[in-house]
């Protein structure tokens, strides 16, 4: 098994495997984003998730960023249990911040991966706001983490509108060919409501 973080230069080592793209500040890491991970390896028949700690989200203020050395040491120390879970540098390496960027250079560096984009349902609910969002749809699958009330938001979100996007709905575990132009749905009876925001205004604790 590939038990350390992947590296730009490493693509042949990583061919043929499934990997779960959870992308964010880390600000800070939390058992929600384990959360995510461990139902998108068990729903998506996943081999590894890579978390890719942005150095800036641009969705986001910077002044309310920890230092991103912070927050890649609190991600790694977070998930020194999770050997499938794997923290990396790769946005910082590619020189990028916005998911469109990201993904074409990850592709460009692992072109025999198979990768699923995923996202909680905050995410989910903007993704229209982001950067390129229909070419990103284009470019990989994607993969969203239902939290309570799970129905009423997934039917609310633009995303579902979106024309010649395919959408399949997952309530256990399971090992969907990764299609591009298609979303998963990860509806879990056990569901985390968790925030980097909430834990930042001490309304709630991280692990």
């Amino acid at each position: 098994m590939i038990f350390s973080p992947p590296h730009l230069l490493d693509g042949p080592r990583w061919a043929g495997l499934r990997i779960g793209l959870l992308g964010g500040s880390f600000n800070p890491p939390h058992e929600g984003h384990i959360h995510i991970s461990r139902i998108a390896l068990q729903s998506l028949g996943l081999d590894f998730v890579w978390w890719l700690v942005t150095p800036h989200n641009p969705l986001k203020e910077r002044e309310s960023l920890m230092p991103y050395a912070d927050r890649m040491d609190l991600s790694r120390r977070i998930v020194q249990q999770e050997p499938h879970i794997l923290v990396t540098d790769l946005e910082s390496r590619l020189g990028v911040n916005r998911t469109w960027d990201t993904l074409t250079g990850i592709k460009r560096y692992f072109p025999k991966t198979d990768f699923v984009l995923m996202t909680g349902m905050d995410n989910a609910l903007s993704f229209h706001l982001w950067y390129r969002w229909k070419d990103i749809l284009k470019q990989v699958p994607t993969a969203h983490i239902a939290r309570p009330p799970a129905w009423s938001l997934i039917e609310s979100c633009p995303l579902r509108e979106l024309r010649g996007q395919t959408h399949i709905y997952i309530e256990g575990g399971a090992r969907p060919e990764l299609k591009t132009r298609t979303s998963y749905w990860m509806l879990q009876r056990k569901m985390q409501n968790l925030s980097s925001t909430e834990i930042r205004s001490g309304q709630t604790t991280p692990l």
